[in-house]
């Protein structure tokens, strides 16, 4: 509705014209009065009328002197004035006319005339509309045309012919294709960033008439003249892109081309999904909506976290590969991991989360063997910072296992004499945990059956046989140093007590009591 303000300094006139004139019928709405022009002033800097009824003869303020001080004011929209005055003030009024106003009635008004006259001004109106709404989306703004049509927007928003927009702004092309860059910095500098790369890529892009550049929300986004057919075609739009980017890392993923303006938003759609899945990719370059990669959660929010006995295990088989020098493991394993969470649900975020209480549990593990300077302590607490800066899973995964390795103590063994010397020592070392020759075969990348010939030839005894005497010369001194059997048992890793009282006897001869120091 086209908002109406009515001035003048007659109640029964004011009155009258609310209740006479089919103001809705017309597609108009009176939202305000006024007695003079001083009121009036006051009205419209506060509700901002469309059209303005003003009666010439007012105390206060007459109508001349309010048409002069309306021109005046900073009002963001054209208002137009109706003058309304008596036979004798037609010289007077004939002065207000020169400023412009959209129509001149005489008192005592005519229904019919004044019904005309506001048709006129709608009329009027409504074509000064799609003047502005083509100047808008003109030349001038082509940004904001671009910006228009890849994100759809309320009908009244819409410029009301795209296409003579999309023609005078010198972008009515046969194919449209959009690409989407996503600076991959820290939320901070994003905007910077963000206006750096839009500049750099409007230099290369505009000029010759490949497209144009825009900032939509997170994104630089360009809209393309020219689709991209081919790797040749797709390869140099990312050299450029990188030309731009200059040091900055980013993410980049078309849409696809369209034909038809109207489809352009779907090109834009595809693009920011494409983006959105840039994390799990498993290619380099311009990505699109049929590129490579990870499963990708069908959610934004992780359906559950990692169970416990599920990262108990990835820690385990990651710690003791590292600590046995089996450095080849570690990325498959790393892999597995990932495997785990994305079945799981995890997006982007909570797989970096869970990545990196994996590894910092890891770390925590190889640590306690370790005498780690402080260079070494600022390099992990960097380290770990840096898993949320990764933009692909393959990199982050990358990085890990080249941390690990090169944190782990041991260079990776060569020749069965030096793995088999690694394996007594781990098992002097670890004999408190669950260990299991398939455990070690499978790190070793051995068989169960040929790494247990190995181990029986080289030490006489059974691999099973082997840890229970290293557990029970440990709890023997355990007890001698005065610690209870159950304590002494748990120790050496015998969840039963009967079971190492058992086994104690088996070995010894003798009651593990008999070890205790009165």
């Amino acid at each position: 509705m086209i908002k109406v303000l009515i001035v003048d300094d007659e109640p029964k006139l004011r009155q009258g014209l609310q209740t006479l004139i089919p103001w809705q019928d017309l597609g108009f709405i009176v939202t305000a009065t006024a007695a003079n022009g001083q009121e009036a002033l006051n009205v419209v800097e506060e509700q901002i009328p469309d059209v303005v009824i003003v009666d010439i003869r007012m105390p206060v303020m007459d109508g001349l002197q309010f048409i002069q001080r309306l021109s005046a004011l900073d009002v963001p929209m054209h208002v137009h004035v109706i003058i309304l005055s008596g036979h004798a003030d037609f010289d007077y009024a004939r002065r207000a006319i020169k400023y412009g106003v959209a129509g001149y009635l005489l008192k005592p008004v005519d229904i019919h005339e004044m019904s005309a006259l506001l048709k006129q001004v709608r009329e009027r109106m409504e074509g000064e509309r799609a003047k502005g709404e083509q100047r808008r989306f003109g030349k001038a703004n082509r940004d904001l045309l671009v910006q228009h049509l890849l994100i759809p927007q309320e009908e009244a928003h819409h410029p009301s012919n795209v296409r003579s927009a999309l023609q005078e702004a010198d972008l009515l092309w046969d194919n449209y294709e959009v690409v989407l860059v996503s600076p991959q910095v820290p939320e901070a500098d994003r905007s910077d960033a963000l206006i750096r790369l839009s500049q750099g890529l409007k230099a290369r892009m505009e000029p010759s008439k490949q497209g144009v550049v825009t900032i939509i929300a997170s994104y630089v986004a360009l809209l393309l003249q020219a689709p991209l057919r081919g790797k040749d075609r797709r390869l140099d739009l990312y050299r450029e892109l990188q030309d731009a980017a200059e040091e900055v890392r980013f993410v980049a993923a078309t849409g696809g081309a369209v034909s038809v303006p109207e489809e352009i938003r779907l090109s834009y759609g595809k693009a920011q999904e494409a983006v959105k899945r840039a994390f799990f990719s498993k290619e380099d370059g311009l990505l699109g909506p049929s590129s490579p990669c990870y499963p990708v959660p069908v959610t934004s929010l992780s359906s559950g976290e990692p169970s416990e006995a599920m990262m108990e295990e990835l820690i385990f088989r990651l710690y003791y590969s590292l600590d046995v020098g089996n450095h080849a493991m570690i990325l498959p394993l790393l892999e597995e991991a990932a495997a785990c969470f994305i079945g799981q649900g995890h997006n982007e975020k909570s797989v970096k989360e869970s990545f990196f209480f994996l590894s910092n549990t890891v770390i925590h593990k190889l640590g306690s063997g370790l005498r780690m300077e402080r260079k070494e302590m600022e390099s992990v607490s960097r380290f770990l910072n840096e898993i949320y800066q990764y933009g692909r899973l393959d990199e982050l995964l990358e990085g890990i296992r080249r941390f690990l390795v090169e944190l782990a103590t041991d260079a990776e063994p060569s020749g069965h004499e030096q793995e088999f010397k690694k394996m007594i020592d781990f098992i002097n070392r670890h004999y408190a945990d669950n260990l299991k020759l398939e455990t070690l075969a499978r790190l070793l990348n051995y068989s169960t059956a040929y790494l247990g010939q190995l181990f029986k030839n080289r030490t006489g005894e059974y691999f099973n046989t082997y840890v229970d005497k290293v557990r029970i010369e440990k709890a023997k001194e355990l007890l001698a140093g005065g610690m209870k059997v159950y304590e002494a048992a748990e120790r050496v890793g015998y969840t039963s007590v009967n079971y190492f009282h058992s086994k104690f006897k088996r070995y010894e001869g003798r009651s593990p009591s008999d070890y205790k120091n009165p």
